[in-house]
């Protein structure tokens, strides 16, 4: 049931992905030749209108095909091929993809929050003798920054105590109305395999309205975004090691274990779980592949950007070349973490 709940998942973010970039190509009136959902060979495919849409066997990723990914160099494109649009609308359907992922799991925190609710960045409790305690914390103060760093959520609060290394941070706080600021130092716990600030917290709202979860599903978006970011910048710190990072398998193992976990308490639970993971999943989408890496939508933003700068395109040549060099890379990656997260299941 998990491996199913997992494919379906996948399924649906990459086709709200591959929507995107479809929907806006056409409103652009961009020649979509291809719509794939998943690779190799082709289980079924129609035609509507000109766009052939194909689902094939193997349940990952998909492609939205224009007209220059198939023709050759001896032959002539359309005036609808995506390289002759203007680079204003190559833009906008190469931002389309990612964006499209950001919505969904806007709409999935939405969801999430309107049935789970809430919780601001409270402290219910401060752990004794922690450097929290020693700077002065008490429960019932409310975080409002980790350095320069605003903070809505008690997730934000966790996330940077996840990937701190022992820095000192600057917390702001509000007590009664007024607001106060203390550096504190974390201290590693072997317990927990961390380093940690004593701080425990998350007060659940009671006055719950439309437009407050509307607002604090914005925040629940940030934080996962900021996850995304933070887990990035701490690979080229070479603070996460290849074997803590994972792939489609390992997040279907945790999605697994979570499957097991919370299906004693019902249905609903279950997929309010599931659809949490979704949030994460989708928001790491599309922030990942606006990262300026050939192979990637940033990849192809990138060449863009500078074409707009120079008024004239790159070389195709040159382009074609980075950009498989870049996939290349890439595809290793994903067999390396793939690779990994089997160890990990073995073990």
């Amino acid at each position: 049931m998990s491996i199913l709940i997992s494919i379906v998942m996948f399924g649906l973010i990459v086709i709200i992905h591959e929507l995107g970039h479809m929907l806006v190509a056409k409103k652009n009136g961009i020649y979509v030749k291809e719509f794939w959902i998943g690779f190799g060979p082709a289980i079924f495919s129609f035609k509507k209108g000109e766009t052939k849409y194909c689902l094939r066997i193997i349940p990952l990723g998909g492609a939205c095909v224009f007209e220059e990914d198939f023709e050759g160099e001896d032959k002539e494109l359309s005036d609808r091929a995506f390289l002759k649009a203007p680079v204003s609308k190559r833009i906008a359907t190469v931002l389309a993809g990612p964006v499209a992922n950001l919505l969904l799991a806007f709409v999935f925190s939405i969801i999430v929050l309107s049935i789970a609710g809430y919780s601001d960045a409270t402290l219910s409790d401060i752990v004794e003798g922690s450097p929290a305690e020693r700077a002065g914390l008490k429960p019932g103060d409310v975080i409002v920054k980790m350095d320069h760093e605003r903070i809505h959520l008690y997730d934000e609060v966790l996330l940077n105590t996840v990937f701190n290394r022992g820095e000192p941070v600057t917390i702001t706080y509000e007590r009664d109305g007024v607001r106060n600021s203390v550096d504190i130092t974390p201290e590693y716990s072997a317990e927990a395999g961390r380093f940690l600030f004593g701080v425990i917290g998350g007060r659940p709202a009671e006055d719950q309205t439309v437009l407050s979860t509307l607002r604090y599903s914005v925040y629940y978006l940030n934080y996962s975004v900021k996850n995304v970011i933070k887990s990035v910048i701490s690979i080229f710190r070479g603070r996460v090691k290849m074997e803590d990072m994972s792939g489609v398998v390992g997040v279907t193992a945790v999605m697994s274990d979570i499957y097991e976990e919370s299906r004693s308490y019902g249905a609903l639970i279950v997929i309010l779980n599931m659809l949490n993971i979704a949030v994460l999943v989708s928001a790491n989408i599309g922030i990942f592949n606006l990262f300026p890496i050939p192979g990637l939508d940033g990849g192809k933003l990138l060449f863009y950007i500078v074409e707009l700068i120079r008024r004239k395109p790159a070389d195709k040549e040159i382009e074609a070349k980075i950009t498989f060099v870049g996939f290349a890379l890439l595809l290793l990656l994903v067999i390396v973490i793939t690779y990994n997260d089997i160890l990990k299941l073995i073990k």
